[in-house]
C-alpha cells in the first residue's frame, strides 16, 4: 500500500501546519492516515475537513465522521462537536486550513527533493497530465492529480496525498474564474509551469480571449529563474510576462518552436483501437513516438509533455517513451472506444467548449477514416459561455454541418433545438435533435452498423447514453 508523506506527521505537526488549535479530551498522539473532505470515502484514521459551501456544510457530518473512525476533524465552530468526545481541531476557515496543511507538505516534500510540474489550459490538462505521469514513470515515483481534483479543494487534497516516496509531482490546474490560478500556483509553485493551450472555454467567467489569456497566465505568477514555462508558440507574448526571470520552452508546428511537431500519421499494428505515429524535432533531435491517441490536439499535448524532459535537462529516449506510452490509460469520457454492437464509439464526452469540440471532432474524423459505416455524431451543450452561449452553439452546428464525413448529426439537450435549426440547410442529410437521453439511444439503435461520436459539456452526462445501449 502507498504511504503517504502525511502519515510521518504527528498530529501536532498538521495543527501547527494549518495553524489551528488542538482540542482532545486525550493527550495529543496518532498520525493522520489521509485526509478527507466527504464521510462517504472516509477511511479508518483520516483526517476530516468540515467544508462549507452554497448547499452543503460539513460541520453536520461530524458525528458521521467520527462513526467512520476519523483520527479528528477540523472545524470552524466547536459547538458543532455537540457532546462528542472526538478529537478536534478549530480552524479559522477549513478551506484555507486545508490550503495550508497542502502547501505545508508540499514543501516538505521539495526539501527531500521531489520535482513538480504544474499545468493548466483551456484544452488538454487532463491528458497531457496523464502523458506526463506515463513518460516520467520511466524515472522515478511519480504522483499526479487524480480525476479531475484540480481545484481549490482538489489541489489541496492532492497536496496531502504526497506519497512518503516521490520523485516526480505533477498537478492540474482548473478554474473557471480569474485569480483561481494564481491561488493554486501559490500552493505548488513548481519548477515547471506548463500552459497547454488557449481557447475558448470558461467564457462566463473569464469574459473574452484576453481574460482566458490573463487567467491562465497566472500560473507564472511567483516565478524564479529557476522556473521553467512551457507555452505553445503562438500564445508566448500574451502569456509570459516581459519580467519573467526564467527559461521558457515553446511548442507547436511552427520551425521557430523548441518542440516543433513535424507531422502525424496512422498508426500501424492492430493493437491500437486508437492512435498514431507523432514526429517531433525536439531541442534538434528527430523522433517519431507512438501516441495511443488521435488528433493533431493530442500530438500538441505530447509535445508539451516531452518539453518537460528538456526543461529538466533529461535524455529524450524514443524507444524508452514508446514502451511507456504504450500504457497510456485516459480515465473515462476520453477517447474511450466502446463496440456496442454494431456501433464504434468514440466517447469524448468528459467535458467540451468550442475549442475542444473542433479539435476532438477532427480527431475523430481521423480514427473513422477508411471505415465505409455511416459516421453519427451526438452533440450535448456545452457549459459556462455566457452571453455568447447561443452565438457559439450555432456557430459549432453550423460548421459541424458543413463536414462532408457525417451521415448525421443528433443535438441534446437545452440547445439542442437551436443548434439542429442552424444545421439545418448544410451537407448532413439527417439532422435530429433530442430532449433525453432514452431518445438518443433508441435513435441509435436504428443505426446497425456506425462509428459514433460522443461529446458535450460534464454536466450532459452524455455517458448515460452508452449504459442504456448497453442496457
Amino acid at each position: 500500500m502507498r504511504r503517504l508523506r502525511i502519515q510521518q506527521w504527528s498530529l501536532g505537526r498538521v495543527v501547527r501546519a494549518m495553524e489551528g488549535r488542538l482540542l482532545s479530551p486525550t493527550v495529543e498522539s496518532g498520525m493522520p492516515r489521509g485526509v478527507s473532505t466527504d464521510t462517504r470515502k472516509l477511511g479508518e484514521g483520516d483526517l476530516f475537513f468540515a467544508l462549507r459551501g452554497e448547499n452543503f456544510d460539513g460541520h453536520e457530518f461530524v458525528d458521521a465522521a467520527v462513526e467512520r473512525g476519523a483520527c479528528a476533524v477540523v472545524v470552524e465552530d466547536r459547538s458543532a462537536l455537540g457532546s462528542s468526545k472526538a478529537t478536534a481541531i478549530v480552524v479559522d476557515d477549513c478551506y484555507r486550513a486545508l490550503s495550508r496543511l497542502g502547501h505545508a507538505v508540499y514543501r516538505a516534500a521539495r526539501q527531500d527533493g521531489t520535482e513538480a510540474i504544474a499545468l493548466t489550459g483551456s484544452n488538454g490538462k487532463t491528458t497531457t497530465k496523464e502523458i506526463l505521469s506515463a513518460l516520467w514513470s520511466g524515472r522515478g515515483t511519480v504522483w499526479a492529480t487524480q480525476g479531475n481534483l484540480n481545484n481549490h479543494i482538489g489541489v489541496p487534497l492532492t497536496l496531502c496525498a504526497i506519497p512518503a516516496e516521490c520523485d516526480r509531482l505533477i498537478v492540474e490546474l482548473g478554474a473557471n474564474h480569474r485569480g483561481e490560478i494564481e491561488n493554486l500556483i501559490g500552493l505548488v509553485p513548481a519548477e515547471q509551469r506548463i500552459v497547454t493551450s488557449i481557447g475558448r472555454a470558461h467564457l462566463e467567467g473569464f469574459g473574452s480571449m484576453a481574460g482566458v489569456r490573463k487567467a491562465k497566465g497566472e500560473i507564472f505568477t511567483g516565478s524564479s529563474r529557476a522556473t521553467t514555462a512551457i507555452v505553445p508558440l503562438d500564445e508566448v507574448d500574451a502569456l509570459i510576462p516581459r519580467d519573467f526571470p526564467g527559461n521558457v520552452i515553446t511548442f507547436g508546428d511552427d520551425n521557430e518552436a523548441d518542440i516543433q511537431i513535424l507531422s502525424t500519421f496512422p498508426a500501424d499494428g492492430d493493437e491500437w483501437s486508437v492512435g498514431m505515429g507523432v514526429r517531433l524535432d525536439v531541442a534538434g533531435q528527430r523522433v517519431v513516438l507512438a501516441l495511443p491517441l488521435v488528433g493533431a490536439h493530442n500530438a500538441t499535448n505530447l509535445a508539451a509533455a516531452v518539453a518537460t524532459f528538456v526543461g529538466g535537462s533529461k535524455p529524450v529516449d524514443a524507444d524508452g517513451f514508446n514502451d511507456l506510452l504504450a500504457t497510456l490509460d485516459l480515465p473515462g469520457g476520453r477517447f474511450r472506444v466502446l463496440q456496442i454492437g454494431g456501433l464504434r464509439v468514440m466517447d469524448d464526452a468528459y467535458n467540451a467548449n468550442p475549442s475542444s469540440m473542433r479539435a476532438s471532432f477532427r480527431a475523430f474524423e481521423q480514427w473513422a477514416d477508411g471505415d465505409d459505416g455511416k459516421s453519427l455524431a451526438i452533440i450535448g451543450d456545452m457549459h459556462e459561455l455566457g452571453e455568447v452561449a447561443d452565438r457559439e452553439h450555432r456557430e459549432l452546428a453550423s460548421w459541424l454541418a458543413q463536414q462532408t464525413g457525417l451521415s448525421a448529426l443528433a443535438f441534446v439537450g437545452e440547445y439542442a433545438s437551436l443548434m439542429s435549426r442552424a444545421a439545418e440547410g448544410g451537407g448532413v442529410s439527417e439532422v435530429v435533435a433530442f430532449e433525453d437521453h432514452d431518445s438518443v439511444a433508441q435513435w441509435l439503435r436504428e443505426h446497425e452498423r456506425a462509428q459514433v461520436f460522443l461529446k458535450g459539456s460534464r454536466a450532459n452526462r452524455l455517458e448515460k447514453i452508452i449504459e442504456k445501449l448497453k442496457s
